[in-house]
């Protein structure tokens, strides 16, 4: 949300009047950001929703703009989709061709299913070898570049997931008693040290495309596919609504059908 309002809505109203602003001016914003995500855009319109909001309540506007019917967003659609089984195994195959400050941060995307920042927040305390187990309990973000640790993304973002023996067998070797296991170890990646990191990474194996979320619903998908419940997979993604774990991340299987 910080982002959403220093990068785009700030920078496109902020020599505005209050009194200037109606449907048109609402619309155009929308036009003016139509290549992003329609998620995106959704998202910037419920900061401005509640903005607008607060300036009628406190007598500054006499309606809000933002509820006009004649409104409506061309943001595209992002349909992520989970790797194949057999694009994922030629990744795992070539993990070790990967320098370790680039082969950590992908192998525990790989084999967690985590966000990207959960990935980044994680610290070596929060890794219980003898259980096999790994606690979520914080998150970065970023903030004009800089990372920002806070919560995860919701109060069941706090959870624990395996630790895969792959994993662990990727990180032992540089096993520490403390500290943030991506980056330095005293402060997390900021988001260009990622994006290049993740550059470099493309360059080195082939990605199939795939974002670090993308590692995310593959995660899931093949979780899903594996006959696990659907409660323990909710709990290991952290989702709030087991709706979203099915609906938005489960993806069909050609092999399973």
């Amino acid at each position: 949300y910080r982002n959403a309002i220093d990068l785009r809505i700030l920078p496109f109203f902020k020599d505005m009047r209050l009194e200037d602003i109606n449907t048109n001016t609402i619309q155009a914003f929308y036009n003016k950001h139509e290549g992003m995500a329609h998620s995106s855009i959704h998202q910037m319109s419920v900061i401005l929703h509640q903005v607008f909001d607060l300036a009628v309540e406190d007598g500054h506007m006499k309606f809000n703009p933002t509820e006009s019917k004649r409104l409506f967003m061309k943001g595209t659609k992002q349909k992520r989709e989970a790797l194949r089984d057999c694009d994922v195994k030629e990744i795992m195959d070539k993990l070790s061709l990967l320098e370790a400050k680039d082969r950590i941060p992908l192998a525990i995307l790989l084999y967690t299913g985590v966000r990207r920042g959960e990935a980044l927040g994680l610290r070596w305390e929060n890794l219980d070898w003898k259980k096999g187990v790994i606690h979520i309990e914080q998150a970065v973000t970023f903030l004009n570049n800089q990372p920002v640790l806070g919560e995860t993304k919701s109060d069941a973002g706090i959870r624990t997931v395996p630790f895969d023996e792959r994993l662990m067998d990727v990180l032992r070797p540089y096993r520490q008693i403390a500290g943030f296991i991506v980056g330095d170890g005293f402060t997390p990646m900021t988001e260009r040290t990622f994006t290049r990191a993740w550059q470099r990474i493309d360059r080195t194996i082939d990605l199939h495309g795939a974002t670090p979320h993308t590692f995310r619903h593959t995660y899931i998908t093949l979780a899903a596919s594996s006959g696990i419940d659907v409660k323990t997979l909710q709990s290991i993604a952290g989702h709030s609504d087991i709706k979203m774990t099915m609906d938005r991340y489960a993806h069909k299987r050609d092999e399973k059908i």
